[in-house]
């Protein structure tokens, strides 16, 4: 489309030739003639002057010194965004069911639905509006979910769980599994009971083959507009706050309670019962085994405050060296000795 009618759907101030016609959008750094990129800040303004881009969304600082036409953004990465959803709106398949999904006689689905090859909904179950239902998706018996669900294949989810508005669970999540709760008795591990659901409030997307365990009692609560990457365990009996985000391969034990827009890092997670304050961020791979406060931003595993770990971690190659100077050290004043002594003592 022409640059002139893209700024128009974005409501964005246009710098330049309208009459440019847009194909694509494309990274700064691969974008070509016909094409529309976008930079966030001045780090990105040498990029952009080498770009052959044709169009670019920027900020106001940003405007005067592009080498093509800009529309002129407030918030670049937003606006972008909104690009590729122009250019590549999301597959949505016919609204029909399928003749080989199996539905029961008393489950309530809502208007304008779709639903996929051997997809199952088990009985008492209520769907709201406008879903879409990939195939070879399992919903067991007692679950209601709200308007605007889109659920992709191989997702499984387990009796009453209860979901909002605006979800979306990617390939091969699982909502409602069991949670790992065994007791020993007589030298035997006998199972608890998990007889709690699991609560996902609206606008939540949880990705492929994610798992978010039931309660033991009450619920595992995923709050409003969580993000949730691919390969992750919720335990039994979290709650995870609103707009908080967690990376790949990161984890929550048992009972935990994160707050409201955490940030979660790759391969971080948490012990049980940590209770995490509004805003915290944890680094990748870092493990949270105590309470954190409101904007904390920890690393390494028993995390700590991140400054301290940097240091850390930027001593620890020169360890080997520190040891040979101090024992050169004490060579030099005899200390050496006196620690031999002690040693000997101690036995």
């Amino acid at each position: 489309m022409k640059l002139s009618e893209l700024a128009l759907r974005l409501g964005l101030q246009l710098r330049g030739d309208g009459e440019i016609e847009i194909t694509a959008p494309a990274p700064v750094e691969a974008a070509v003639a016909g094409t529309i990129t976008f930079a966030v800040g001045p780090k990105y303004a040498a990029a952009l002057r080498s770009s052959r881009a044709s169009g670019a969304i920027v900020p106001e600082e940003m405007a005067g010194g592009a080498e093509c036409a800009v529309l002129v953004s407030d918030d670049p990465a937003f606006d972008f965004a909104r690009v590729l959803e122009i250019f590549f709106p999301p597959y949505r398949p016919p609204r029909e069911i399928h003749p080989t999904a199996i539905i029961a006689s008393d489950a309530l689905v809502g208007e304008d639905c779709s639903i996929g090859a051997y997809s199952v909904i088990g009985t008492g179950v209520t769907i709201g509006r406008n879903a879409v239902i990939h195939p070879h998706v399992i919903i067991y018996p007692g679950v209601h979910i709200g308007d605007d669900f889109t659920c992709h294949s191989q997702v499984s989810i387990r009796e009453g769980v209860r979901i909002g508005n605006r979800v979306t669970l990617l390939n091969g999540a699982v909502i409602g599994a069991d949670g790992f709760g065994f007791v020993e008795h007589n030298r035997e591990l006998i199972k608890i009971p998990q007889v709690g659901s699991v609560i996902i409030e609206d606008d939540v997307e949880i990705g492929a083959n994610t798992t978010v365990d039931r309660a033991t009692m009450g619920a595992t609560v995923i709050g409003r507009a969580v993000k949730l990457d691919n390969l992750i365990q919720v335990g039994h009996n979290c709650e995870v706050g609103t707009g908080t985000r967690m990376a790949a391969q990161s984890g929550l034990a048992g009972s935990v309670r994160l707050g409201k827009w955490c940030q979660f890092g790759g391969q971080s997670g948490c012990a049980d019962h940590v209770q995490v304050g509004d805003r915290a961020r944890v680094i990748a791979q870092a493990g949270v085994h105590n309470d954190l406060p409101a904007d904390a931003l920890v690393g390494g595993a028993p995390a700590i405050d991140l400054r301290m770990f940097r240091r850390m971690v930027a001593v620890e190659p020169r360890l080997p060296e520190l040891a040979r100077r101090l024992r050169t050290l004490e060579k030099r004043l005899g200390l050496d000795k006196v620690r031999q002594k002690e040693l000997r003592g101690l036995k």
